[in-house]
């Protein structure tokens, strides 16, 4: 009964990081349909892979009002530490993984999860909108609005 009760705490957690993170991406459309479509001209040009993979080193994080967050350390070679916080109340969740910069796609691999019930490895790939010694923003879905943004803690 207490596993029970443990993974139904866990999947009510999870559910609370997904909404955090679906508020990331469908928040703000509006103010970010230009701001996407003119970093989508700019990204990349003239920067080469391993320019972005430089970039990429060091901690990144984005804190939301409802006690999510995520933050997320990246050594040079793009392995990472990554923690999400799924409430002010929540446990943390630890992936662990390779972010790799290719053709201004970000190619996130997920080789360990805290979280013992998803799969890894897990592959996603995500359009670098922009990346600068600030924020890091990235796209879900090519062509779409719903962006992701980091912002630089440490480098």
């Amino acid at each position: 009964m207490k596993r029970e009760h443990s993974t139904t705490n866990r999947r009510a957690i999870y559910e609370r990081y997904q909404s955090c993170v679906r508020s990331i991406f469908f928040g703000r459309r509006k103010t970010t349909i230009t701001f996407a479509l003119l970093s989508f001209l700019f990204t990349g040009c003239g920067r080469s892979d391993a320019t972005i993979q430089r970039e990429l080193t060091g901690t990144w994080a984005r804190h939301f009002g409802n006690g999510c967050s995520v933050t997320n350390v990246i050594a040079l070679d793009g392995s990472y530490r990554c923690q999400l916080v799924g409430g002010s109340n929540g446990p943390t969740d630890i992936l662990e993984g390779r972010l790799i910069a290719k053709n201004g796609v970000l190619i996130d691999t997920i080789t360990k999860n805290s979280e013992t019930n998803q799969q890894t490895p897990q592959v996603t790939q995500y359009q670098i909108v922009r990346i600068d010694g600030k924020q890091l923003v990235l796209s879900i879905n090519k062509g779409t609005t719903n962006v992701m943004i980091l912002d630089k803690v440490e480098r």
